[in-house]
């Protein structure tokens, strides 16, 4: 059953009951993009707000029919306060797997069991391998292990200028599904002068490759490549210059426009992959000794008000079929681009998000149309539920998470604009440690 869409009272009677509430609720819109689909449950890590109590894990109801979307159900403290609560991976495993996430303060990857959405538990924790520092990214395999990005390793950084310590090329590494290390290697590369920052995957295992981005997080320099590496030995195979300076057509940028960032395997094998300074690269004879690698788009973005700093923040994107879903968190924008034809991507569509929320993360929901649109570096306090036309590649706020008024009313979800689901609350499962913040969050259907 659907919740009903409440609007103001007209009768005296009607107002009456309304004065004694407080308010009225405001009307719902309808949604033009019917739903196809919704799973039940959404997990998140997330940090307390005041650093005063520890962070957690916790799973939202987001089930479209039920009086309780939005509510948490289950909340797990992790132990660790003030641990920058990051990354996850990017979609739910299969049923019966755990899911690996990191706090990245603390350098530690915990491995929760979600089969009970009431109840999250972390399994088992690991810090990093011999050398290797600061795991960033997780990624599965086609059997169940995990591919791990390490951001840094032991040692200075081989940039001179830079004073992070350590600084030093990161790696990457596989794991057990239990977290024991199978195999690690490092990144390093001849001849690059800046450290080379593993940071997202995409896996080929039908030609036995994997290809791995570099972007900082809070380093202060890093090598804009694209590296293959054989998969069955971790061998590095290639180390690809991302073309950066300048927007696909060859025109010059004001200001850094690099960092590979978010990549997706397209149907022909191929590889597509923005830059967090909004370039959009295709990847192609991967297999081969010599791949290519072609600046094919970029986003217009405003230049970066400190010229350290990167242009734009393309953050994770989504692939739905030939769309490719960019949120821009500086153009506070989420952007659809049809790469039908890699090599000449067209842009759709632009959602606006609300002033203060810097778009970044993106899921969806495997069982449907929903995607769930997270933030950084401004409005991490809530997340919007988004849907998606698969047919014309526009999206809307969902209406089943929507504006009431007067919490107090219905206390379904704390929204304060349609879509949104906040984690401004007092209370959560685990106890009244207030409200949260987050930055990662996947759609899960739990047992």
């Amino acid at each position: 059953m659907k919740i009903p869409r409440f609007t103001c009272f007209a009768s005296m009677a009607g107002l009456t009951a309304v004065l004694a509430l407080g308010a009225c609720a405001q009307e719902v819109p309808e949604s033009t993009i019917a739903l196809t689909g919704a799973s039940p449950h959404m997990l998140l890590l997330v940090g307390d707000q005041d650093e005063q109590d520890s962070d957690f894990i916790t799973v939202l109801n987001v089930d479209p029919d039920s009086d309780k979307r939005g509510q948490p159900i289950g909340s797990t403290p992790i132990g660790y306060k003030a641990s920058m609560v990051h990354h996850m991976e990017y979609e739910a495993p299969p049923k019966g797997e755990p899911i690996f996430m990191n706090g990245h303060h603390h350098e530690l990857s915990m491995i929760v069991d979600i089969a009970d959405p009431a109840n999250p538990k972390i399994a088992n924790t690991f810090k990093p391998p011999a050398a290797l520092r600061y795991p960033h990214d997780y990624s599965r395999t086609v059997s169940g292990t995990r591919l791990v990005g390490f951001l840094r390793s032991e040692g200075a950084s081989p940039n001179p200028n830079e004073s992070t310590s350590p600084g030093n090329h990161g790696g990457i590494a596989e794991y057990t599904m239990e977290g024991e290390l199978i195999r690690s290697a490092s990144a390093a590369a001849p001849g690059y002068t800046k450290a080379i920052r593993p940071y997202a995957f995409a896996q080929l295992p039908e030609i036995d490759r994997i290809t791995v981005t570099s972007a900082p997080m809070m380093e202060q320099s890093w090598a804009d490549v694209v590296q293959i590496y054989r998969y069955s030995d971790f061998k590095l195979l290639h180390t690809l210059d991302l073309e950066v300076g300048v927007d696909y057509k060859g025109a010059a940028v004001d200001g850094i426009n690099g960092a590979g960032f978010g990549q997706h395997v397209l149907e022909d094998g191929s590889i597509f992959l923005n830059s967090y300074g909004c370039n959009f690269y295709h990847l192609t004879d991967i297999e081969t000794d010599d791949p290519q690698l072609d600046l094919v788009f970029s986003v217009k973005t405003k230049p970066a008000d400190n010229p350290k700093k990167i242009r734009g923040a393309c953050g994770v994107p989504l692939l739905k079929g030939k769309y490719w879903i960019q949120p821009i968190g500086k153009n506070q924008q989420v952007v659809v681009l049809d790469i039908s034809n890699p090599k000449t991507p067209k842009e759709v569509f632009r959602l606006d998000t609300p002033e203060g929320f810097a778009p970044h993360w993106m899921a969806k929901d495997p069982r449907g149309n929903r995607l769930i649109l997270g933030a950084e570096l401004g409005g991490e306090q809530g997340f919007y539920m988004l849907r998606f036309d698969d047919q014309s590649g526009r999206i809307e706020y969902d209406p089943d998470f929507a504006n009431y008024r007067n919490d107090s009313f219905l206390n379904i979800f704390r929204s304060k604009s349609t879509g949104y689901i906040s984690l401004d609350r007092k209370e959560w499962p685990h106890g009244a440690t207030g409200t949260a913040w987050g930055h990662a969050a996947v759609f899960f259907d739990g047992a």
